[in-house]
């Protein structure tokens, strides 16, 4: 199987790379360069092929078919499986932008004269050819090595020496586990389906609950805060009820899953019918409390739609850039940052005082929806403890061996140019919440403070 799919590799970059053929075609055919993120594009009329660049490595790693009901003059269209990828055309014709349904940016295309080289070689898969491509793709993506104050050389020189050709598949994971566990980055992980392990990062907290806890202290909520039912939407990703003094509570548990079939399209459209049932009466409340405490992420855009529903001005959430620098040795460079704004929605919202409750299992989409309402007017409050601290969108990785590996290679800004990855971000008010004590009695401290601050 590895050598004919390196045979197909090596034939489809044999085909020329034109720009446009002879019958005046507009659409942007050949070969295409990422700016960061480490992807070759591969494009002809009815096929998108990417794939995984390093400066050892060619890896194939998605197709799509060019679904042309909804390409237009300007954009091209490509679906693959429930994933939509839009190529969008730019005043320059050696110039593309590639947006994938869910993100808030897209990735800058260049146009290239051919393939890589490296693209037209094989990729052996040996325990050594694994471990140079983990090793490879973290040292040109991963941008926080210095936030971590971790020497990925040094990291190198301990491990490389440890894989031979010997060297199992159970003794390699454990390699790559040893080598980013110490990033404690949310946004890392392995995952090797053949032997039956995965790993994925997280920051050390004492305030971290596990699933029960979170499962005792929701409990608490619902009988003691809640008047009458929290009202669940979109497969309970999303749950609206009324607390004392006309207060909403707004619980947010994921930025994703909100639709069983149709990709992301169905997920807005379910948030944006539960946002308009949430937010039929939202004349009669005082407040409204967003409790993002537990917030596994997601797509980030599905943030803003909730955002779009808070404000009567047009205002900026956030920027992002991605790692652009290949050289552990040069200092960070980044792409050219990206505005993410929120537009007042027309839909029906709530536009008074708002508060939020933050804390260390509030991870990814959760974190940049919670930097979405810095900007927000009036002041939306932070309550609880620091956010996990991973904004970047997940870079998707495969090694020759079928094993799939996750990194971040972007940072979020916020509209004065902070970012808040490794540390979080912070409350306004910190309060400790959900102790021991606070779970036996079904107390919820930072709850309590969102209502004594609204309910002034």
């Amino acid at each position: 199987m590895k050598f004919i799919l390196s045979l197909v590799i090596w034939f489809s970059f044999c085909l020329p790379a034109n720009a446009q053929d002879a019958s005046g075609d507009k659409f942007p055919k050949g070969s295409w360069l990422s700016e960061g993120y480490g992807l070759f594009v591969d494009l002809d009329k009815s096929d998108l092929r990417m794939y995984q660049l390093t400066g050892i490595s060619c890896i194939a790693a998605r197709t799509g078919e060019q679904e042309k009901s909804l390409s237009t003059e300007s954009t091209t269209v490509f679906v693959s499986g429930h994933e939509t990828f839009t190529i969008i055309h730019t005043s320059d014709p050696n110039i593309l932008q590639l947006h994938s349904d869910g993100t808030a940016s897209d990735i800058v295309l260049h146009r290239i004269a051919r393939p890589p080289e490296i693209c037209a070689r094989s990729t052996a898969n040996t325990p050594q050819e694994n471990y140079r491509i983990f090793w490879q793709t973290f040292a040109e993506q991963y941008p926080f090595f210095p936030l971590h104050k971790m020497d990925w050389r040094a990291t190198d020189r301990k491990f490389r020496p440890m894989v031979t050709a010997t060297t199992s598949p159970s003794q390699l994971f454990q390699i790559f586990r040893q080598m980013i566990e110490p990033l404690q980055d949310a946004h890392t992980g392995v995952e090797a389906e053949d032997i039956k392990q995965e790993f994925d990062g997280w920051r050390s907290d004492p305030n971290h609950l596990e699933a029960k806890d979170w499962t005792t202290a929701f409990s608490a909520i619902e009988s003691k805060y809640v008047r009458g039912i929290l009202q669940p939407y979109c497969r309970g990703r999303l749950q609206f009820g009324m607390l004392r003094e006309g207060i909403g509570y707004l619980r947010v548990t994921t930025f994703y899953d909100y639709a069983g079939e149709g990709g992301y399209t169905a997920q807005l459209r379910c948030l944006q019918q539960g946002l308009d049932a949430m937010f039929s009466g939202a004349k009669k409340m005082s407040g409204l409390v967003i409790d993002v405490r537990l917030n596994k992420g997601g797509d980030d855009p599905l943030g803003i739609e909730i955002a779009s529903r808070l404000t009567s001005k047009k205002y900026l959430a956030y920027t992002k850039a991605a790692r652009k620098s290949t050289d552990l040795d040069v200092p960070l460079q980044l792409t050219e940052s990206q505005p993410t704004w929120v537009q007042p929605s027309d839909r029906p919202g709530f536009r008074g005082n708002v508060n939020v409750l933050i804390g260390p299992d509030t991870v990814s989409a959760g974190e940049t929806f919670t930097m979405a309402l810095m900007g927000r007017e009036p002041h939306v409050v932070r309550i609880g403890l620091n956010t996990q601290g991973v904004f970047s969108d997940v870079l998707n990785r495969r090694l020759p061996n079928g094993w799939r590996f996750d990194l971040p290679n972007e940072i979020y800004f916020t509209a004065d140019g902070k970012a808040f990855d490794g540390n979080g971000i912070p409350p306004d008010v910190r309060v400790p919440f959900f102790s021991a004590k606070d779970l036996q009695i079904g107390q919820d401290t930072a709850l309590d403070e969102a209502i004594r601050q609204l309910a002034k």
